[in-house]
């Protein structure tokens, strides 16, 4: 049996190829130029300056430099206890990056503290801690861990910035309340409010 193919099935065949060739090579250069971007973001600005501080404005954390790659956010019950919500978020940067103003209070809480609590932490996986708060209205803004001597951690809900990056890891999941990460879908009584 002959196959007949005709100038149009050549021409449409071609086409098809051409348009091929022509996604395949703006996907990629797509997928370039986003990885490119994201390479850059990760790298952050150099000149980039970002301020956390306390309610009072007290104890402020200033870092200069590329946004950090650790952002965590951890749902022990440390962590729910010391931030007084139901998880807490925070992202490490070198500490050459950082400057803090103002006073804070320090509670420490050692490996051995940390490893006698009824339940599994984050601080043990960080050899002990410290969690600085302001003395006057009590905000905790940073901590220093001790297995991580060359970062310090900054609690993200203090920079309050929307623009902040979210975070790339999610730790003691066995911990967390089932509706916390959701909240826009709880059905509220009394509303969602801006």
């Amino acid at each position: 049996m002959k196959n007949e193919v005709s100038r149009r099935s050549v021409i449409a065949v071609g086409a098809l190829a051409l348009i091929d060739a022509t996604v395949g090579d703006h996907s990629t250069a797509q997928a370039q130029t986003a990885k490119s971007d994201s390479d850059k973001a990760r790298a952050g600005d150099p000149l980039k300056s970002r301020t956390a501080s306390c309610n009072c404005g007290q104890l402020r954390v200033t870092c200069k430099g590329p946004d950090p790659e650790r952002i965590s956010l951890c749902h022990c019950n440390l962590c729910q206890k010391q931030s007084g919500s139901v998880f807490a978020v925070q992202a490490r940067f070198p500490k050459e990056q950082v400057t803090i103003e103002g006073k804070s209070t320090a509670w420490t809480i050692p490996i051995k503290a940390a490893k006698a609590l009824p339940y599994r932490n984050c601080v043990t996986l960080g050899g002990g801690g410290s969690f600085h708060f302001c003395p006057a209205c009590g905000s905790t803004v940073y901590y220093t861990a001790d297995g991580d001597a060359a970062r310090i951690g900054v609690k993200v809900g203090t920079f309050a910035d929307p623009t902040f990056p979210p975070p790339v890891i999610s730790g003691f999941e066995e911990y967390r309340h089932p509706w916390s990460m959701n909240a826009a879908a709880l059905p509220m009584p009394g509303g969602h409010h801006a």
